[in-house]
């Protein structure tokens, strides 16, 4: 992510549901089109780095014919963040500007637009979805394009998923003089089996190609020379690789409740190695009332040319303390209420509300650059209505 420090945690839950909207056509599944319907959501995020975002999306599908379907999407995040607004007193030697602060006092520091729309076909029992996506901001745009391809085999119970996606993006901050760009290419695969009446395996892999301005153009790397502090941009390289590999198996525990496991290991050009656990426990509370919850665990090393402090200006210089060693703990609550058997008369047979509460907690070897925590506590929220016409 491009922000400031914690933006990036803020912003972590609607760039996963974006990538599923691209790679899985909507939230499809395999062999169906998207279903006649429209959702509408409310999330919000709060941190103690000072960072608040709120970003509102609706979107909706529609079937237009017995092989085709299309979906729309439109979303809206404006974001707070103190570390935005810290001063610039650049040094000659870097990108110097005759502005001195990031993000104004009268308006967010971030006001996001988004606008998606896609196409899901059906071709001899194939499915093949074609998303694109635009989002501007007032010192950023991204452009992407993505692709996903559904196959099954073994009289359905094995799944083939293959998605590739492309963005092409602009950098442009209100604090410095330049642009730049950045470009990104993902590839993935998922492999999915039915093992049993109860268990089903999954397999994922991503691929994912990084090139251009890659680091944070509101943070700054300080230098303490004598009596005097002389301040730089940082310098990431301008081109990483990433790979991850993930095990995902679901159990179906009792008729009415299931668990979720999985482990995801990534590593990168940039040395930085991770594993994640997670654990997901859903169950049925009644016919129409569904209760998640779920537990994620991840730890990750330094990348190579991180460091806590800098003596002297050197070829790479980041302060981005998410590229140290730490680990994350997040804790999910997840409640559904489905108002299609008629057990909720208030929401109407063709609504259901979901509401969604996240805490998080991120641990770095060394303090944020800006609040000067090592400690990260935030928590997100999510209330949504989905209704099908």
């Amino acid at each position: 992510m491009h922000k400031a420090e914690g933006v990036a945690v803020a912003k972590q839950n609607w760039f996963v549901l974006t990538l599923a909207w691209f790679v899985l056509g909507g939230g499809i599944r395999a062999q169906e089109l998207p279903r006649d319907e429209i959702q509408a959501n409310l999330s919000g995020y709060f941190d103690n780095f000072r960072v608040i975002v709120i970003y509102p999306n609706i979107s909706a599908s529609k079937r237009i014919s017995e092989t085709t379907g299309i979906t729309g999407r439109y979303l809206v995040d404006a974001i707070s963040a103190a570390s935005m607004r810290s001063q610039f007193t650049v040094d000659g030697v870097t990108s110097a500007t005759s502005r001195t602060s990031g993000g104004s006092d009268n308006t967010p520091d971030e006001l996001r637009h988004e606008f998606g729309a896609g196409i899901t076909q059906l071709i001899a029992g194939r499915t093949l979805a074609v998303n694109t996506l635009y989002s501007t901001e007032h010192d950023y745009t991204s452009t992407t394009l993505a692709g996903n391809f559904t196959q099954l085999f073994a009289k359905k119970n094995t799944t083939l998923q293959l998605g590739v996606v492309r963005s092409w993006d602009k950098v442009f901050p209100q604090n410095r003089t330049w642009k730049r760009d950045k470009n990104v290419v993902t590839y993935s695969g998922d492999l999915s089996q039915i093992l049993s009446k109860r268990l089903i395996a999954q397999l994922i892999f991503s691929y994912n190609e990084t090139s251009g301005f890659l680091s944070d153009n509101y943070q700054v790397v300080t230098i303490i020379d004598g009596d005097r502090a002389r301040r730089y941009e940082p310098v990431h390289p301008d081109s990483r690789l990433r790979r991850a590999a993930a095990m995902r198996v679901n159990y179906l525990l009792t008729p009415i409740s299931s668990l979720r496991l999985g482990y995801r290991y990534y590593w990168d050009t940039w040395d930085v190695n991770s594993h994640t656990f997670s654990g997901f426990y859903q169950r049925y509370l009644g016919s129409a009332t569904i209760l998640g919850l779920g537990l994620r665990r991840y730890n990750q090393s330094r990348a190579f040319f991180f460091q806590p402090s800098y003596s002297e200006p050197l070829t790479y210089m980041s302060v981005d303390s998410k590229l140290n060693s730490g680990y994350t703990n997040e804790l999910e609550f997840q409640l559904t209420l489905d108002g299609s058997s008629g057990k909720w008369p208030q929401l109407g047979e063709k609504t259901q509300l979901n509401f969604s509460l996240n805490f998080f907690h991120r641990h770095t070897d060394s303090a944020d650059w800006h609040s000067r925590r090592k400690n990260l506590y935030a928590y997100y929220t999510n209330i949504g209505l989905r209704y099908r016409f």
